[in-house]
């Protein structure tokens, strides 16, 4: 099965369903990872400023290689500028935004327009569930409801390191604001250091990061993706 995994940024994928891509149900299909935004300004090693974007581009285009490498992943770029390069507002509170309403953003429509040609080659496509308020992933989540309004087979990924903070309430209330017709399934066993010691992205991890993966390690906690009832996959 040809499966499309969205990432709204270059190390949402492996963070999210690293495990599954290793040895749980994703390891049975050809996936292929879209970043989204690859346009990208953000390392936690220098100030990003707009004219640095070549340069941490570059450095997480080589960061993600070497993972798709060694999760065994296709990578797919959508050219789009991540909200700090677009904004040029580095606060917070200005990425990581519960208020803001994807449906009315200018950017949407140019993510629906892509993701509605990456979906036409893949069976299925994984989207984020948008968990953490993060206004790219905001947007990823919404373009993916409206691919699969128009017919595409979409299940929802749990968004980490963000979802770590999140328990099964949080979480159920997370995947009716998508859809209240979702439904969780596992699709990994637990996530242990087979996953994690093949993450890296030295240019993004900080404490927040590696506690986040030292948690799902210790509480032994497995990937699950949120699906319509019918959803052909995963199989239960």
């Amino acid at each position: 099965m040809r499966v499309l995994v969205l990432s709204p940024h270059y190390d949402d994928a492996p963070l999210s369903l690293g495990q599954s891509m290793l040895d749980g149900a994703l390891s049975e299909h050809r996936v292929t990872v879209g970043v989204v935004f690859s346009r990208s300004n953000w390392t936690i090693w220098f100030h990003p400023t707009r004219r640095r974007w070549p340069l941490a581009t570059a450095i997480r285009w080589a960061e993600e290689l070497r993972n798709a490498r060694r999760f065994g992943y296709r990578t797919r770029l959508g050219g789009l500028e991540e909200t700090v390069l677009r904004t040029g507002v580095i606060a917070p509170e200005s990425f990581l935004n519960p208020d803001f309403d994807a449906a009315q953003s200018p950017a949407l429509d140019q993510v629906v327009a892509m993701l509605k040609r990456w979906s036409a080659d893949h069976d299925v496509v994984i989207a984020p569930l948008g968990i953490g308020d993060h206004v790219d992933h905001q947007l990823v989540t919404e373009a993916a409801c409206r691919i699969m309004e128009g017919g595409a087979t979409v299940a929802f990924y749990e968004d980490r390191p963000y979802a770590v903070a999140s328990d099964e309430t949080a979480l159920a209330a997370a995947a009716a604001k998508v859809d209240d017709r979702l439904q969780r399934r596992p699709i990994s066993g637990p996530m242990s250091s087979a996953k994690h010691n093949r993450i890296w992205y030295p240019s993004q991890f900080d404490d927040y990061f590696l506690t986040a993966i030292d948690i799902d390690e210790t509480e032994q906690r497995r990937e699950h993706v949120w699906v319509l009832p019918e959803a052909p996959w995963p199989t239960r």
